[in-house]
């Protein structure tokens, strides 16, 4: 296992430090309540007007052909019904900003509001740093754990379960009129094979279309509570806690201490193991 050198920050950055800890702890707590939101409602929304748009699609290209099928399907034909179908230049753009523009906009404006709620809250107000130097030390480190440990609770959410619904919503006229071709007293050879051709398509090409769509959205939704890296917020902590154990003996004492007692242990436990069993 990879270990990386813990390199202690200069008293001078301690300070500086602390600051934009307690900023950024401020904007992870109000980015995680944010992304609680925006995550599921911005989805909801993108999923909703992407499956008409696909509809809207399908009508567009599949004509009379579709038209029978389609419009036997329950609240779909009345929702796609006014959309526009003019030309593919038409369809397309109005596809891309009807699925992304809206969901985009309302996620945005849940966004400011929280933003404007955080700066009136917060305003000119700033938790300050005091003590003896391994106080203000101790105090770094635990800030910069706590800021750590907000930083890993900001996930996205997974798009895979939104994905198999829609295609699901999408294969399921395809497969009510696979049954009744295939009830029929004389069935259409060419029409089960359009329709097995389709059902293909939409379980093994279109998932991954509307997985990258939903990814893709779920990207841009996510710079409304834009945050650093993991990984970032972690070297500031670890800077931060090296810096305490170089200048408190006591803490570097007892942490030598519990690192013996660690080692100590874990040679018991390969002594045990290779330690053969009576016959």
């Amino acid at each position: 296992m990879l270990k990386i050198k813990k390199e202690p920050m200069t008293a001078e950055e301690v300070q500086p430090t602390w600051e934009m800890l307690v900023d950024l702890e401020r904007k992870l707590q109000r980015n995680v309540r944010m992304s609680r939101i925006l995550q599921p409602v911005g989805l909801a929304i993108f999923a909703l007007n992407l499956l008409l748009a696909t509809a809207n699609i399908i009508r567009f290209i599949g004509g009379a052909l579709v038209e029978e099928y389609f419009m036997s399907m329950p609240i779909l034909p009345q929702l796609v019904e006014h959309l526009p179908r003019s030309s593919w230049v038409g369809v397309i753009v109005f596809s891309i900003l009807f699925v992304y523009l809206i969901p985009l906009a309302i996620c945005g404006g849940i966004a400011l509001i929280f933003y404007l709620t955080d700066r009136k809250k917060y305003e000119d107000e700033r938790e300050p740093l005091f003590g003896t130097e391994i106080e203000c030390a101790k105090a770094l480190t635990n800030k910069a754990e706590n800021v750590y440990v907000l930083r890993k609770k900001l996930k996205t959410q997974s798009i895979y379960t939104i994905t198999g619904i829609l295609t699901a919503l999408l294969v399921l006229p395809i497969l009510i009129a696979l049954v009744q071709f295939l009830m029929g007293q004389s069935p259409a050879v060419f029409e089960i094979a359009i329709a097995l051709i389709a059902l293909l398509v939409c379980l093994f090409a279109v998932f991954w279309i509307y997985a990258g769509a939903l990814k893709s959205f779920s990207l841009l939704n996510s710079l409304f509570y834009y945050a650093p890296s993991e990984w970032s917020v972690y070297l500031v902590y670890r800077r931060a806690d090296a810096y305490w154990e170089s200048i408190d003996p006591e803490e570097f004492a007892r942490r030598e201490k519990e690192e013996a007692r660690k080692k100590k242990k874990r040679k018991t436990a390969e002594y045990e193991s290779e330690v053969p069993e009576e016959p």
